[in-house]
């Protein structure tokens, strides 16, 4: 009981040192523990852990040395948990940077093209989560504001994720990717307009967190206009998309899971209801876009899905994996890891995409694709660590 007495003051003082107050804990006669509160320009009477009197006494000055060395250690355990989740966003980046081949290889199969292909696949993502979803819901862990703002998400992760499939079509999977890295410079330019209006203060813009998002965007263009993926298509139009779909969906994100960290399961699940709505949308609008005078309401056949092995394994990874369960942990990690540091290390996927692409679909990455790629990874050194300078 001493031994938790001792612990209970340490702890309980160093949680008020920065309020104006310190508590002091003592045992009273029916064994109970009761606090009183001290100034921080009174002495403060500490308990020994040989006796439940308060006999000893340390100053202020003394405290305030021990509570600075926790608060020292307490920063060095809370940096290991982020730099962990940085690791997992950058695990992540690479299973995302896999969708890419993975696409190209389903909607290359006889019959499938992309509209299916996102049906079948946000499909089978979002019935994957939902069990757990309406179980987070039964616990009323989300409200209907977070609930709506799930779906505004949603809505720009779906913006992205329709322009990544269209767009690889007819643009190669690394040079998709590669635009697609462009949303670090969206979320930085959106992050930090939203600090400077948002702030009570007199705030200016920081150009600076600015200097790593446009070094980024040299290297896409290296990429883009020099690299091996050939002169720019409609496809690659199309997948600008993904920068701002994707970049606006990571700041709605960041601001949801800080309010509800708990409901990453429903925030997930409600995300890709969002987006297989808009992909059975584009699913029935498709014979349209291709000359059809009459539109009706048609169910989906996936039958040259079903007949493919190819197209299976592609659905059922895609879905289960890069998009289920990747979206559900980035959720979590979201709550962690800002915006802002998670797009920036998520620069890195075109050198994923181009590694797998190469060994699944034999693309090429010459000497210019490497140079951008250089230039893309120096920028996300950058910014993790101009990120990290501030937070010190």
């Amino acid at each position: 009981m001493r031994a938790v007495a001792l612990s209970f003051l340490i702890i309980t003082a160093a949680s008020a040192f920065q309020s104006g107050n310190l508590p002091s804990t003592r045992i009273n006669g029916a064994g109970r523990l009761q606090t009183k509160r001290y100034s921080t320009q009174e002495e403060i009477p500490i308990i020994s852990p040989l006796s439940t009197t308060l006999d000893e006494s340390i100053t202020q000055n003394d405290l305030v040395e021990q509570l600075e060395s926790s608060q020292q250690t307490s920063t060095l355990s809370n940096d290991l948990p982020e730099l962990a989740w940085k690791g997992v966003i950058l695990v992540l980046c690479a299973l995302w940077a896999s969708n890419f081949s993975a696409t190209k290889l389903v909607v290359s199969q006889p019959g499938v093209d992309a509209s299916m292909y996102s049906v079948a696949r946000f499909g089978v993502a979002a019935a994957a989560l939902a069990p757990g979803a309406i179980a987070t819901l039964k616990k009323s862990k989300v409200d209907m504001e977070t609930l709506w703002e799930a779906v505004v998400c949603g809505s720009w992760v779906a913006f992205g994720y329709l322009g990544q499939t269209l767009g690889l079509m007819t643009t190669t999977a690394s040079k998709s990717c590669v635009i697609c890295s462009l949303n670090c410079v969206f979320v930085a330019v959106v992050a930090e307009v939203w600090r400077v209006s948002r702030s009570t203060a007199e705030t200016k813009f920081d150009y600076t967190r600015l200097i790593p998002a446009m070094i980024a965007v040299v290297g896409v263009a290296i990429v883009e206009l020099k690299g091996a993926g050939g002169a720019p298509t409609i496809g690659d139009a199309l997948s600008f998309a993904q920068p701002i779909g994707f970049g606006m969906g990571y700041l709605k994100l960041e601001e949801i899971m800080a309010k509800k960290p708990d409901g990453g399961l429903a925030v997930a699940t409600i995300k890709l209801s969002v987006v297989f709505l808009a992909s059975l949308l584009m699913y029935e609008l498709t014979p349209l876009f291709s000359g059809a005078s009459d539109f009706a309401l048609t169910v989906p056949d996936i039958s040259p899905i079903l007949a493919s092995p190819m197209a299976m394994a592609g659905i059922l990874y895609t879905g289960l994996v890069t998009t289920a369960a990747a979206l559900w942990v980035e959720s979590i990690a979201f709550a962690k890891v800002s915006a802002t540091d998670a797009s920036i290390i998520l620069t890195t996927e075109p050198l994923f995409a181009a590694f797998i692409g190469a060994i699944t679909l034999g693309e090429v990455f010459g000497a210019s694709d490497y140079l951008g790629a250089t230039l893309i990874i120096g920028a996300c050194a950058s910014a993790v660590l101009m990120g990290s300078k501030e937070e010190h």
